[in-house]
């Protein structure tokens, strides 16, 4: 199916995903196109560009236009004083990351809204990406167990891996340290709402960083989350993507998990990413899914 815009079109690839083809974004966005991709996001969720061979700065233009810049907060010790864009290098030297489900940064009070990717080097073969729609893993759940999940708490911190991870990178002593005692353990909605679509999804991460459920047992809590994290990774609520050279992905963070698949190891693969901030995240009991932002 393929959805009209006045200045692109958007066809869709599955319960989540489209392809936007009819723009060039090396150009300046004027605000009613910029708007319209923010429709089509909060709609499709992962928003694929191809023929778009943008260089950091047009990427980092083109983010702009979306918010400010996310200042990651291991780039504050690295002496950064302006966001910009990470580029992540696999190779042999430098196997690639977690391949694990997640969100970015969900232990920041407000974390990023909206990602930005593409890739600088192409392995031969290998080094997808996928997402999974953690709405449609919500709506696909049963009325009653949409009830228990509804004003549930979270509690996220930066993982211990993490950190120790960042203090070998960085050659900085104790940075370990710094980042626990900077960013504590927070609490967001286990169920999200939408700030644009009103939509709910689940505001789920990797278990390294989503410990707990507030105020459950463990037993409980462990067994709730462990159901999540199986139902989530259900084939029926995700898209993987191929990449190719001059492509870029948007996708919203609220709304998704993503994973790097990391069976290109050891060729080399180069990515260039940033983020736009988010808003606190927040559960509306009241609020109801704008039907303009419905998938069909």
């Amino acid at each position: 199916m393929t959805r009209r815009y006045a200045a692109f079109e958007a066809q869709r690839i599955g319960v989540l995903g489209a392809v936007v083809s009819g723009l060039d974004l090396r150009e300046p966005l004027d605000d009613a196109t910029r708007d319209e991709l923010v429709h089509a996001l909060a709609t499709h969720e992962v928003l694929f560009f191809e023929d778009q061979p943008l260089d950091g700065d047009q990427q980092l233009a083109l983010a702009r236009r979306f918010g400010p810049l996310t200042l990651y907060p291991i780039e504050r010790y690295f002496g950064a004083e302006e966001p910009g864009h990470q580029v992540i290098v696999d190779d042999a030297d430098n196997p690639p990351g977690t391949d694990l489900w997640h969100t970015d940064v969900t232990w920041l009070p407000e974390p990023p809204a909206i990602a930005f990717l593409s890739v600088v080097e192409v392995p031969a073969w290998g080094g997808d990406t996928m997402w999974a729609s953690t709405s449609a893993a919500y709506e696909a759940l049963s009325p009653r167990v949409r009830e228990l999940l509804d004003g549930l708490l979270a509690e996220h911190s930066c993982h211990e891996s993490f950190v120790e991870i960042a203090e070998r990178k960085s050659g900085i002593p104790g940075l370990a340290d710094k980042l626990r005692a900077a960013y504590p353990a927070v609490r967001h909605p286990l169920v999200r709402t939408h700030p644009e679509s009103g939509r709910r999804s689940l505001y789920m991460t990797d278990r390294g960083v989503m410990h707990r459920l507030v105020d459950l047992p463990a037993s409980e809590s462990d067994a709730i989350l462990d159901f999540l994290d199986r139902h989530v990774a259900e084939p029926r609520f995700q898209v993987r993507w191929r990449w190719q050279p001059g492509q870029l992905a948007i996708w919203d963070e609220r709304t998704t998990l993503h994973r790097g698949v990391s069976d290109h190891f050891p060729q080399r693969r180069a990515i260039r990413r940033c983020t736009v901030d988010g808003e606190k995240p927040f559960f509306d009991p009241d609020r109801r899914p704008d039907p303009s932002y419905a998938r069909d």
